[in-house]
């Protein structure tokens, strides 16, 4: 096969996969159908290229794989499902045939590949998923944490993403230690995304859901609790993740960015519980912050739903945080 007929085939796979990317955007079962007809088209067409052409050549076929599995994906059955796998796999080891250091492409496409598979076996839910999922995310933070995915421009989010992942998928286990390992996997995420989330607003996307996460595991832990003293670091830990994260909100929507306001208002609430259950002094003090459009905007301190957890929230303080049990 000459160059000619490879550049060719290049050239058509391209536009098929276009087409597909565009199809994916669209929300409805019938566009998924058809970017996988159109990924199907397109890998058809990359796997005339000899294997060992180039590798670059081996990463648009992993990447003409791994689109078609993440189509097949949305049409959630289990036969497209399996299929989803199959390609995902074979993507993942047609990428870690390729020189990883040679190009930042490579590492990052296998990074994403390893995540994404490990979300359709969440999805799948079969016995084994999840231990498999949580095998396909340690692969992908492997893979970012090598000394080949330094040059990856996203590399740090793209952890942060993983770690989160990782976070939720132990949050929902009953394993003794997965409440503790959820715990952790969604501090690294912070860790990761910590220096990008007051100026970008996939970082602060990513900060504010680990912090949600957090939340999440400490209202656990402390349902297990009858006072304060029995937990006095979850209390802590529960605070700082709800102020800092509603500090990052008011920030964002200082600068004219409303797309936060539904973790808001879910932060705002679980923080008014803990405070007026553990730390009562503080509550009147976290409402005025937090409804101050001074430190946000008038219209995120007038949302409805701001609005109803401030009247909750001021509903404990006349109770004397006796609402919060």
């Amino acid at each position: 096969m000459t160059d000619i007929d490879v550049e060719l085939i290049n050239h058509q796979a391209s536009t098929l996969m276009k087409r597909g990317i565009a199809l994916m955007e669209d929300p409805r079962r019938e566009a998924a159908i058809d970017a996988v007809h159109s990924f199907d088209e397109a890998l058809a067409l990359r796997r005339q290229v000899p294997a060992g052409h180039s590798p670059f050549q081996g990463y648009l076929l992993a990447a003409c794989l791994l689109n078609r599995a993440d189509a097949l994906v949305r049409l959630n059955d289990a036969a497209p499902l399996a299929a989803a796998l199959g390609s995902y796999d074979e993507a993942i080891d047609v990428l870690r045939a390729l020189p990883m250091d040679e190009d930042p492409l490579y590492p990052r496409r296998l990074a994403i590949g390893c995540q994404n598979r490990g979300l359709a076996l969440q999805i799948r839910g079969l016995e084994g998923d999840a231990a498999a999922a949580a095998a396909a995310f340690a692969d992908a933070i492997a893979v970012l944490d090598h000394e080949h995915s330094a040059a990856i421009p996203d590399r740090d989010y793209l952890r942060t993403v993983v770690w989160l992942n990782l976070a939720n998928l132990k949050a929902a286990d009953t394993a003794p230690d997965a409440l503790a390992q959820a715990r952790e996997a969604a501090a690294r995420a912070l860790g990761f995304v910590g220096d990008a989330e007051a100026a970008d607003v996939q970082a602060a996307a990513a900060g504010l859901r680990a912090r949600h996460v957090l939340c999440r595991l400490c209202a656990h832990r402390l349902t297990q609790a009858d006072d304060a003293a029995d937990m006095p670091e979850d209390v802590h830990e529960a605070t700082d993740a709800v102020d800092e994260g509603l500090a990052l909100v008011r920030s964002w929507e200082q600068r004219g960015v409303d797309v936060f306001r539904g973790i808001a208002f879910d932060l705002f609430r679980f923080g008014a519980r803990v405070y007026a259950r553990y730390q009562p002094q503080f509550l009147d003090e976290f409402i005025a912050e937090n409804m101050d459009p001074a430190r946000s905007s008038a219209a995120y301190v007038d949302d409805p739903d701001m609005r109803l957890a401030a009247h909750e929230a001021a509903q404990f303080l006349e109770t004397g945080g006796s609402g919060s049990r």
